[in-house]
This record gives C-alpha cells, sequence and structure tokens, in this order.
C-alpha cells in the first residue's frame, strides 16, 4: 500500500489530490461502512459482508478535518479500522494527527511518501514593491512610521539563512490599522492570514487551545498545520494570561510547535502579535523578559490625527 502524508493547507492539498487521481474513496464514506461491518459483527458474529460496497479501493482520500468527526478509538486504531475487509491501493492523508502517523508506520507492508506544501516566499524586489505601494496610498490611513519599520523587517526576513520565525509586536491604541495591516502583508504571501484571538476565549479554552486537547478540538497547532500562509496574527496579544506566554518561547525561539496530536514546523514564519500596550516597558512587564528576547521588531501605532480621521470616515 502506498501512503501520501500531505502537510499543508486544504488548498495545496486538493491540488496535488487533482493532480494524483481522478476519482477516490472518501474518509467518511469508509468509515460510515466500517459501521455496517461493526453491526454485522454484532448481530451476526461475522465479518462477512460481501456485495455490501466494494472491498478493492485504488484511492483513499482523508482531509485534515475529517479527523475531528471521528471518535478517540478511531484514531488510537487507525490503520487496523480502515484496512479491516479492505484492499487499499493508495491513500492519501492531510495533516494526520501523531498518533494516526504513527498507525500508518506500524502498517507491515506500506510504502510511505510524504509532502509538504511549499509556502510563498517574498524576494527583496518584492518587499520594496509592497513599501511603494504602501507608501503610495493605501486601505491603512496613516502610520507611517509603522509601514516603514514593517517594510525593513520583511526585508530582513527574505534574508534570513537560518529559517528562524520573524516576531513582530505592534503596539498602541486600538482601531488604528494594527489587524489590517497585517491582512495586507499576508495578501502578498498568496493565501488567507491565520489569525489568532485570545481574547474571544475563556481560561478554560485558552488552556485547551494552546495546549491541546482532545484530537477533535480546535488548537493552536491544529490551526497552524492547516495554515494557508507563514504570515499568523496572534489578536490582542496583550490578553494572553501570563502563564501562558512561555508556550511561545520555543515556537519564536526554535520554530517548533507540538501537543498531544500535532508537532508543526513553524520556522519560516511571520508571527504578528498586536498589542494595546503603550510602551514597550509595558510590554516587557507583561510579557516577560524570556519570551519579549524572542521578538525581533517592535513598531508603534499613534492615534490618528483628525485629518486621517476624517479620511477614514470619507
Amino acid at each position: 500500500m502506498e501512503i501520501h502524508v500531505y502537510t499543508g493547507p486544504l488548498c495545496g492539498f486538493n491540488e496535488y489530490i487533482n493532480s494524483e487521481v481522478k476519482e477516490y474513496h472518501r474518509f467518511m464514506e469508509l468509515i460510515r461502512e466500517y459501521n455496517i461491518i461493526v453491526r454485522a459483527s454484532d448481530t451476526f458474529g461475522t465479518h462477512d459482508v460481501d456485495g455490501i460496497f466494494d472491498t478493492e479501493i485504488e484511492n483513499l482520500v482523508i482531509f485534515s478535518n475529517d479527523f475531528a468527526s471521528v471518535t478517540t478509538h478511531v484514531i488510537t486504531n487507525f490503520i487496523n479500522i480502515v484496512t479491516l475487509g479492505r484492499n487499499i491501493k493508495k491513500i492519501y492523508i492531510q495533516n494526520p494527527p501523531k498518533r494516526v502517523f504513527q498507525s500508518l508506520n506500524s502498517f507491515h507492508d506500506s510504502e510511505i511518501i510524504e509532502i509538504n506544501y511549499e509556502y510563498t516566499t517574498l524576494k527583496k524586489d518584492d518587499v520594496i514593491n509592497f513599501y511603494k505601494e504602501q507608501m503610495a496610498g493605501s486601505k491603512i490611513i496613516g502610520q507611517t512610521d509603522a509601514k516603514k519599520q514593517m517594510s525593513i523587517d520583511l526585508y530582513k526576513h527574505t534574508s534570513l539563512e537560518n529559517n528562524k520565525p520573524t516576531v513582530m509586536l505592534y503596539y498602541g491604541p486600538s482601531g488604528v490599522g494594527k489587524t489590517e495591516l497585517a491582512k495586507e502583508i499576508a495578501k502578498k504571501y498568496k493565501g488567507n492570514i491565520t489569525r489568532i484571538q485570545f481574547s474571544m476565549m475563556q481560561n478554560d479554552e485558552s488552556f485547551n487551545y494552546i495546549f491541546g486537547d482532545e484530537h477533535a478540538k480546535v488548537s493552536l497547532s491544529k490551526d497552524l498545520v492547516d495554515r494557508e500562509t507563514n504570515v499568523v496574527l496572534i489578536d490582542e496579544f496583550d490578553k494572553v494570561l501570563p502563564i501562558y506566554y512561555n508556550v511561545f518561547y520555543q515556537m519564536f525561539d526554535e520554530g517548533i510547535i507540538e501537543d498531544a496530536n500535532y508537532k508543526v514546523d513553524v520556522s519560516n514564519c511571520i508571527f504578528i502579535l498586536t498589542s494595546n500596550f503603550n510602551s514597550i516597558e509595558e510590554a516587557i512587564v507583561n510579557i516577560g523578559e524570556p519570551v519579549f528576547s524572542r521578538i525581533d521588531s517592535c513598531i508603534k501605532f499613534l492615534y490618528l490625527t483628525q485629518e486621517e480621521k476624517q479620511k477614514v470616515i470619507e
């Protein structure tokens, strides 16, 4: 059996599938059929389900979000369940949780092919053109100094040889363009920005999101492995509880985040942390020196002038 393990976003996985196969069997349909086998065993004491569905499957496709629809039992016994009563030629699987990947590796007669999505990167000329566009006029009103510093940071990022993440802290008042500027950057990377909002979560939700919970629940690592671009916006970073800041230490330092379900490479990402801190000193006090030392650039956003406010209204 040939197993294609794809790491990356849905858009990339769809392109890969379309280039490889014309027709395929869906994982959720297979699970429905597996349940029929289980019921037949319970009712008739047999796994013989000949004639109910095809036992020969040329191509089985499993999407990242499919895992949220199955029980822990399926995750733990993945390869046994998938192959029960089946002869599968090829499996195409997107972003499998760690336990699923381990189960795939344990299968005695298989060849695993790993494919990693190639994220868009910017060249120096791309950054220069982006800077010119921002200076000539953009959706973001004002914030000339912030745009300049952000462009400098992007330019430096294109020169990195160690693929270390670039971390920028945007600080200043609300409603002055921090989030919007981050989205403008993501457009250059040809995809949707990954936006994480801790202010929308309660304490328990934040804990489970950061450290990982059941495989079916959303988590930071799951959102990052599914990301479309290497631009990640962590909105309202100042709303994160102080006890959680150290989680970001390894992610910003080594470009790795790992929980119970996923281990994700974010080494070449640009992390943009927005906040309402009034000063760098306030940021250090709240974030802590260890994590703050992993921030590459602090960019100050200013209150809009009356003239700039009028432009926003217009």
